[in-house]
């Protein structure tokens, strides 16, 4: 373990013992019956030993000749017996997890030096070892991104120091004195690489980069290696270059090309055909991909040794990799990325958080405003970790006063504002169950939700903002006042909810004056926000809540429920899911992972803190990473989004179709619009990249547009349900893109998915055939709080398989191809069955959005008599047309539109699908009904369409 103490000490060590360290290697070796092709001629010991750094003035140098006189090369010398990882944390520490790993390397090397170093450690040694040559430093901390200074790392320390550098998530099966065979004398090897990628497939470029591709997560090499001071010159050049021009933007090349196995077997290829170092004159030609696809065993070229695709990368079962056991099998790599799952509760994962971070902004929240340019520039207010931390210790530390303890249900019905940030946290760190509601329900809705989980705190604001509506709220004293008739009695007694104990108000009216909530009326029933803040009520003594500890009243643990969502309603009857800590924590921390989220990001979050979207996939997965949460407005608004993204240089935008559609039609408006565009800062978008579109399938014309438009290249699918905490499956940005727009992606790690018959659900479906999608793992909810026959429905814990797993089953009809993506084609219950065949609405709802004038699609089944039932397709169009409230045409199934405007749809679809899937009926509309989310109620349409064909006959 290399503490910064330790890592000064070691590095002057070093310049003192360097000689001796590099002669520590010695050792037998096996017999090997490997073979080897004959050298093309080498001589790598182009420049003399090191002199002192006075004799040479190197400032005059180019930087590769800086690099070959700072660190020489001799290919006599022995493999420098270190070998270097990197982590979050050390080995001593408790959150690493990585043990089982770590230990393989010390066991199979006794004697080497072999320190796992962490990111703050690897900066000061860095300047220890590289202080002559600045500009390598001034990359290095250039770098943007964690992982490209963790690949820029590997190289920097095997050109200065050589031995072996591994990925921490790399398995050591034999020591590498056994990577050479005996024959090959081992003055004549100075670098030795693994080939990662062989493909034999014809599609190999939409799944790597390189037709031969070496691997960069286990590398042995001697100090100086040509290769090595080749890549750390490309990357240093390159790195200065983007900062000098500012184009660490959504342009840039991918992490593969910039600093990963792209750039790395580009470099070697180089050198291989390099005459500087091979003799070049009896050479047949260029060394390729040729010479290495499908080799066995080891292949020497001059002084570097490449090892088959069995070596570094067994068990891959493709490209004629051999399994673990194989004898040429030396390292095991964790390909799936698969990080333990955590054993923590959400504040205990959160407090490290806040010691490592909590300086970085958490959460970023901007006040709404009115959509015209004209409209005063909103306040913003950023929450650090540190704000975080302490503001939910106070607020917890008063709902203690209030009477608020484990297990009990608070209900928080607000949107995506401060208070709804602070209360999540600190309703976590009491250990009572946060129960998020949509702040659009009516009194009805509000006091069934509250009534059926027993609720004795609700948080609600004064006036609930509407989505598209800034500014233009619905006030809540009506809603208030048929929940506690008596608002002016000082006491709470509600005779729809008996349990409710507690109302807190939450005080928005300055951002909505017309709203109709007058302030001056008698609420003291309510309990103003404001007191939670207050130091007389929170403190638990008279030192300052903040800082005072949160401590539950019984213990947490990571099974315990954390909290209770109610699904999304694209039915009429929601249930209300209980998600533990582990669930939550767990499934945020893994989806950040897979799309590569790091403390640098921005990621603007217009989906709602209410729904599983906005309060695991934003607020959870970025406080999982020290990433920041932009929250453009309390509801959805699209101006608010996009000038979110554009003031505050995002890196990511998250959003569901209807929400990616509404912001891009508003930037083609905006392209007439010079008001609007010039409140927009003038490259705002440069930084987008990343981002996140779930809630329902992705149309590809629309991912597209989204990349082009918006430079979202890196946007992922992800797919799941409020039940599974809620990510199931997920793309990633390194999947063809095909595959990501086609697809919802892989199982998440620590994730089972199977497809089973609809009418059977004990019976597995081979890959490829369309079945109902069940999901098992740790992100699988508690059960439906009071509902046992429901959760019974769905929630099965032994259905015959023999598997003993809790399986959720999603309704959702799915196929999975052989590479494990899964195609969701729609919902079972959606199926149109026309004359007995089923219709998938999903691939004409995909057909339809891509007609140029189309804005959003929804096919649904409508009743038939001669095929009991037939296609019918709600059409929103851009430039809008008459909609299902105007004139009902007649005979040939259109809807509130000419017969020419049903036809063009009908012959688009003729022209991309068959003929059996061309819809009958035409409805057209400006606005569907949705969930809060952003999901299309299809049960809504189904309705509106039975009335809308009986008006027409």
């Amino acid at each position: 373990m290399l503490s910064f103490k330790r890592a000064i000490i070691f590095a002057v060590f070093f310049l003192t013992a360097f000689i001796l360290l590099r002669r520590h290697v010695g050792a037998s070796h096996n017999p090997s019956t490997t073979s080897y092709t004959p050298d093309p001629a080498t001589n790598n010991r182009e420049l003399p030993a090191q002199k002192a750094i006075q004799d040479k003035d190197i400032s005059k140098m180019s930087l590769y000749e800086k690099l070959a006189y700072q660190y020489p090369y001799d290919v006599e010398t022995k493999f420098p017996a270190y070998i270097w990882q990197t982590w979050k944390w050390t080995p001593a520490s408790g959150e690493f997890t990585f043990r089982d790993q770590e230990a393989s390397w010390t066991m199979q090397h006794p004697g080497f030096v072999h320190e796992v170093i962490t990111d703050q450690v690897a900066v000061h040694l860095l300047r220890l070892l590289y202080a002559p040559i600045p500009e390598v430093l001034e990359a290095y901390n250039a770098l943007p991104q964690a992982v490209l200074k963790a690949d820029f790392f590997r190289y920097l320390i095997l050109l200065a120091r050589g031995g072996i550098y591994s990925d921490i998530d790399t398995l050591a099966i034999r020591s590498a004195l056994d990577w050479i065979p005996e024959s090959v004398p081992r003055e004549s090897v100075g670098l030795v690489v693994g080939i990662e990628a062989d493909p034999d497939r014809p599609d190999w470029e939409d799944w790597y980069s390189r037709r031969i591709q070496f691997c960069q997560w286990t590398i042995q090499a001697k100090p100086g290696h040509p290769v090595l001071r080749d890549i750390v010159s490309r990357i240093t050049k390159e790195t200065l270059k983007r900062k000098r021009e500012g184009l660490f933007v959504s342009k840039e090349k991918s992490v593969v090309e910039f600093t990963g196995p792209a750039v790395w077997t580009d470099t070697i290829f180089d050198y291989f055909n390099d005459a500087r170092y091979f003799d070049m004159r009896s050479s047949q030609g260029n060394i390729t991909y040729l010479n290495f696809t499908g080799i066995t065993s080891p292949k020497k070229v001059g002084d570097v040794v490449v090892l088959p695709i069995t070596s570094f990368s067994p068990g891959v079962q493709q490209m004629g990799a051999g399994d673990y056991d194989d004898p040429m099998a030396f390292v095991k790599h964790d390909f799936e990325g698969k990080p333990p799952l955590l054993t923590h509760t959400i504040p205990g994962h959160f407090a490290e958080i806040v010691s490592q971070y909590g300086d970085r902004p958490a959460a970023v929240f901007r006040s709404p405003t009115t959509s015209s340019p004209n409209s005063p520039k909103p306040d913003t207010l950023t929450l650090t970790y540190e704000n975080l931390d302490s503001q939910s210790n106070v607020v917890a530390h008063s709902l203690r006063s209030l009477g608020v303890k484990k297990g009990d249900r608070v209900a928080v019905s607000l949107g995506n504002v401060a208070e709804h940030v602070v209360l999540t946290y600190a309703l976590f760190k009491l250990g009572a169950i946060l129960v998020p509601l949509n702040p659009t329900f009516n009194a009805y809705q509000l006091g069934a939700a509250l009534s059926r989980l027993g609720v004795e705190v609700l948080v609600i604001g004064a006036v609930t903002d509407l989505a598209y509506k800034p500014c233009r709220g619905r006030s809540n004293l009506d809603l208030l006042t048929a929940l506690v008739p008596d608002l002016a009695s000082g006491k709470v007694e509600s005779p729809t909810v008996p349990s409710l104990k507690t109302v807190v108000l939450v005080d928005n009216t300055p951002s909505h004056p017309h709203a109709g909530f007058p302030p001056s009326r008698d609420l003291r029933a309510l309990t103003p926000y404001g007191v939670l803040h207050s130091p007389h009520l929170s403190s638990p003594s008279s030192s300052s809540s903040s800082s005072h500890p949160v401590v539950p009243d019984a213990p947490l643990s990571p099974a315990d429920t954390a909290s209770i969502q109610f699904t999304s309603g694209t039915t009429s009857q929601p249930k209300a899911a209980m998600l533990s800590h582990a669930s939550i924590l767990n499934n945020g921390r893994l989806i950040a992972a897979r799309m590569g989220l790091d403390p640098a990001d921005r990621i603007v979050c217009p989906p709602p803190l209410f729904h599983c979207f906005g309060s695991v996939l934003g607020l959870m997965a970025t406080a999982t990473t020290g990433a920041a949460l932009l929250l453009p407005s309390p509801a959805f608004d699209p101006a608010a989004a996009l000038r979110a993204a554009a003031e505050h240089r995002a890196t990511g935008l998250y959003g569901v179709p209807t929400m990616f559609a509404a912001e891009l039609e508003l930037l083609a408006a905006a392209d007439d619009d010079p008001a609007f565009a010039s409140s927009l800062p003038r490259d705002g978008f440069k930084n987008l990249r990343k981002g996140i579109a779930a809630g329902s399938s992705v149309p590809e014309p629309l991912m597209r547009r989204l990349m082009d438009r918006l430079g979202l290249e890196d946007l992922v699918i992800c797919y799941g349900m409020t039940e599974t905490a809620p990510v199931s499956c997920m793309t990633s940005p390194s999947d063809p893109p095909a595959r990501r727009a086609r697809t919802v992606g892989r199982a998440m790690p620590h994730t089972a998915l199977k497809v089973v018959s609809p009418h059977d659900r004990t019976k597995i479906l081979p890959r490829g055939e369309r079945g109902e999608l069940a999901a098992a793992g740790y992100l699988v909810m508690q059960g439906y709080y009071g509902d046992p026959e429901r959760t019974a429905e769905d929630l099965v814990e032994a259905d015959g398989d023999g598997d003993g797993r809790r399986w959720m089953y999603t309704g959702d009809e799915a196929r999975m191809d052989e590479d494990g993506f899964v195609e969701v084609t729609g919902r079972i219950k959606d199926l149109i069955i026309r004359g007995g065949e089923n219709i998938h609405p999903l691939e004409i709802e995909s057909a339809i959005m891509g007609h140029p004038r189309v804005r959003e699609a929804s096919v649904v089944g409508v009743p038939d008599e001669r095929y009991g039932e037939v296609v019918g397709a709600f059409v929103a169009t851009h430039d809008g047309v008459k909609t299902v409230d105007d004139e009902v045409s007649g005979g040939g199934g259109g809807v509130g539109a000419d017969a020419g405007a049903n036809d063009e749809v009908r012959d688009w679809v003729r022209k991309n699908l068959s003929g059996h899937l061309v819809p009958k009926y035409v409805f057209w509309m400006d606005e569907f009904p949705k969930t809060a989310s952003g999901k299309i109620q299809k049960f809504k349409l189904r309705e509106l369409a039975k009335e809308l064909v009986a008006r027409g006959k």
